[in-house]
C-alpha cells in the first residue's frame, strides 16, 4: 500500500518532493499514515493525462469520484491500467483492514469509513495545493484478512 501511494507522487503529481508520516497510535492501537504532495492534484492529473475527460467534470470532487472508481490515469499496456493504486487501496483499507481512509485534493475532501462513503465539495478558500492521503488501520490486522483479495 505505501509503495503504491509513494510512487502515485512521482507517476502523476509532477513534483520531485513528497511527505510520509507514519505513527503508531498506542492508545487507540491504530497506526496512521499520511502521503502528501504539492503536486498537480488529482483532478489536475486527469486533465495532464488527457484520460476520462468525459466523465471528469470540472471539479476536484468529480475527480476524487473518478479514482475512488477505479479510473486510471496511466497510459501503460493494458494489464497496468487497471486503477488498482488509490481504488483498490481504499477497498482494503477500509473493507479488508477495517481502517479509514480520506483524500483531500484540491478543495475536495473524500472520507471512508466502514460506515460512511461521502466526498465534499470544500468552500474555495480551502485549496490544497497539491494531494494529501490519510489512512488509519488497526496495529492487529482482521484473522481473515488476505491483501490479495484487493490487487485486481
Amino acid at each position: 500500500m505505501l509503495d503504491e501511494l509513494i510512487c502515485n507522487i512521482q507517476q502523476h503529481a509532477q513534483t520531485d518532493k513528497g511527505y510520509a508520516y507514519l505513527m503508531y497510535n498506542k492508545a487507540a492501537r491504530t497506526i496512521e499514515i499520511i502521503i502528501a504532495d504539492f503536486g498537480i492534484t488529482i483532478y489536475g492529473s486527469y486533465v495532464a493525462a488527457q484520460k476520462h475527460l468525459d466523465k471528469l467534470g470540472d471539479s476536484d470532487a468529480d475527480a476524487l469520484n473518478l479514482a475512488q472508481n477505479g479510473y486510471s490515469v496511466k497510459n501503460l499496456p493494458d494489464t497496468e491500467n487497471r486503477g488498482y493504486g488509490i481504488s483498490s487501496n481504499m477497498k482494503m483499507v477500509v473493507d479488508g483492514l477495517k481502517g479509514e481512509f480520506a483524500v483531500l485534493s484540491g478543495n475536495a475532501l473524500l472520507l471512508l469509513t466502514a460506515n460512511d462513503r461521502k466526498i465534499l465539495a470544500l468552500p474555495p478558500e480551502i485549496d490544497f495545493k497539491g494531494t494529501m492521503i490519510m489512512v488509519r488501520i488497526p496495529a492487529q490486522m482482521p484473522d481473515k484478512f488476505n491483501l490479495y483479495d484487493y490487487m485486481s
